[in-house]
């Protein structure tokens, strides 16, 4: 049976972005969290940035482990942070492989404790095939909130 995507939480649109390609490297966990506090900090999120920059990183180490599995297959992993019109946060992170078993067990803790650490740091995660490229994208949204 193939895996299905979840269905997204509903956010309002989005007012602001930023996109950062990452090397499938063990750099890229380093770099997202600078590049997730540099870029809340300029858009003067109004929510945890030490909240969010930990759940960046825990996508992007996700993607690393399970989303580039192929030996041979080098592709960047993207990573997208945007605000809506309502001050959530979208942090989305795509990778090559479109197959996610067991998304559900994931964010139980049940398969790791990656997707389980970001739902306990606040963000609601869901999973979808992105219609421009071949693999998958992850999807935490985070509520604005106390701040830093």
């Amino acid at each position: 049976m193939k895996p299905v995507p979840s269905e997204p939480v509903r956010e309002s649109p989005v007012v602001q972005e930023w996109l950062i390609d990452l090397p499938p490297t063990s750099s890229a966990g380093g770099l997202a969290r600078i590049h997730t506090r540099t870029c809340l900090t300029v858009l003067g999120w109004d929510g945890s940035i030490g909240a969010a920059t930990e759940i960046t990183d825990r996508l992007v180490r996700n993607a690393l482990v399970h989303g580039c599995p192929r030996a041979g297959h080098v592709m960047d992993i993207r990573l997208r942070l945007a605000l809506t019109e309502t001050r959530q946060l979208l942090i989305e992170v795509s990778d090559p492989n479109p197959a996610f078993p067991d998304f559900g067990a994931a964010v139980r803790g049940l398969r790791g404790r990656g997707l389980w650490e970001v739902h306990r740091l606040g963000g609601s995660v869901s999973w979808f095939l992105p219609h421009h490229t071949n693999g998958k994208t992850v999807r935490a949204l985070v509520n604005p909130g106390p701040s830093d």
